[in-house]
C-alpha cells in the first residue's frame, strides 16, 4: 500500500513508536480503510492497544480520537531483522524535514522488500 516517514524531533523511541501507529491509523482513515494491520517490534509500544492509558499524554487525544470512528485494527510483534524495510525507513527519517507518504517502491529499500516478501531468512546473533 505504501510506506511512510518523518522525522519527529526530540522524542522517545516509545513515543516514536506510538505516533508512528497514530500516522499510519489517520492515513489509513483518510484513505476510507476500514481494518488495518499494525506492525512493531516495540513490545512496550504494542501494549498500548490493551491499555491506552500508557500512551504519553501529549498524545493520547490524538489515540483516542483515532479509535472513536470503528475501524478493526490488528497489532502484531516482528522482531527488528523480519521487516528491513521499517529499520531503513526509521534510519532515513533522521535527515528528512516532516512527513511524507510513498506509494512507490523506492529504491533504497527495495533489496528488503524483496527479501521480506519472498521469506528469505534473516539471522540474529548475539
Amino acid at each position: 500500500m505504501g510506506c511512510f516517514a518523518g522525522n519527529l524531533g526530540d522524542r522517545s523511541v516509545f513515543e516514536a513508536e506510538i505516533y508512528g501507529f497514530i500516522m499510519a491509523m489517520e492515513h489509513a482513515l483518510q484513505k476510507g480503510w476500514g481494518n488495518i494491520w499494525l506492525e512493531s517490534d516495540s513490545t512496550s509500544a504494542l501494549l498500548a492497544f490493551k491499555n491506552a492509558s500508557l500512551v504519553p499524554i501529549r498524545l493520547r487525544n490524538k489515540w483516542h480520537n483515532c479509535f472513536q470512528v470503528g475501524f478493526q485494527v490488528i497489532s502484531s510483534h516482528i522482531f527488528r531483522e523480519g521487516n528491513g524495510c521499517a529499520d531503513l525507513l526509521a534510519n532515513h527519517d533522521q535527515c528528512i524535514q516532516g512527513v511524507w507518504w510513498s506509494t512507490a517502491l523506492l529504491d533504497f529499500i527495495q533489496a528488503p522488500f524483496f527479501s521480506d516478501r519472498f521469506g528469505l531468512p534473516k539471522y540474529r546473533f548475539p
